[in-house]
């Protein structure tokens, strides 16, 4: 009984270290919660994911099935489009990710303007960078490797070349992301050290490019897996 106990104390402990807001670090303005790369946040994650596996399972197979579905929706609008293809748009969100860590890191965010959209080019570079260096602080963000990119939500416009339409992409990828003051070198924000996180990617369809035109914390998987892809009946009838 006493482990019973236990158990579901640390259920809830972990379920509000998950509600916690993340530091402000990394592209898109969020790292993950340093908690979890302790030695007792990764036993609470344990626990809390023995406990929670049948939901665990459930959004697994949901993005699976939505995935699959997607990339197949994708190479038939690539038939109109090369852009949609899935080989060619995979090759294009990678770029975009991993340029866009590249920038970020030097934090500068000129070099890839290119690669996002006006106003969230802006509001990265103003709202955090420039902020970060008013504060003396500067983000340490590295990426190590790039594990996997899935359509989860489609949202294709009815224009030519279905200009305009925006996907939400679940990036998985190996990042190092932290907060540290430029001068002590003092970790004020994160943790040191590569983890595996998932993230939101919202690419836009802009004048033949793939652009970033958002980033949101890969907790909102399921709810982009389960939203009804917005596809007009003209567009499925011409694929």
């Amino acid at each position: 009984m006493k482990l019973k106990y236990v158990v579901v104390l640390l259920l809830i402990v972990g379920l509000i270290m998950l509600d916690v807001e993340p530091a402000l670090a990394g592209p898109g303005g969020a790292i993950a919660k340093g908690l979890f790369k302790t030695w007792w946040g990764k036993l609470i994650m344990a626990v809390v994911t023995i406990v929670l596996l049948p939901l665990i399972l459930y959004i697994k197979f949901k993005e699976y099935f939505t995935v699959r579905a997607n990339k197949k929706v994708l190479n038939q609008l690539g038939k109109r489009n090369r852009d949609f293809t899935w080989l060619t748009l995979n090759k294009s969100v990678k770029n975009a990710f991993t340029r866009v860590y590249i920038a970020w890191a030097k934090e500068d965010l000129q070099e890839v303007s290119e690669y996002m959209s006006s106003w969230y080019w802006q509001n990265q570079q103003k709202v955090y960078l420039d902020d970060w260096k008013s504060r003396n602080l500067i983000n340490v963000s590295r990426l190590k490797s790039l594990s996997s990119i899935k359509p989860l939500y489609l949202d294709i416009a009815d224009e030519e070349n279905f200009e305009g339409s925006r996907i939400a992409f679940l990036i998985t990828a190996d990042v190092e992301d932290y907060l540290m003051h430029r001068e002590t070198k003092k970790v004020v924000e994160g943790r040191r050290g590569y983890d595996e996180e998932e993230k939101i990617w919202i690419m836009e369809y802009n004048e033949g490019k793939w652009l970033v035109d958002d980033i949101q914390e890969g907790s909102m998987s399921l709810a982009f897996a389960r939203t009804k892809n917005d596809i007009p009946k003209t567009v499925l009838s011409g694929i």
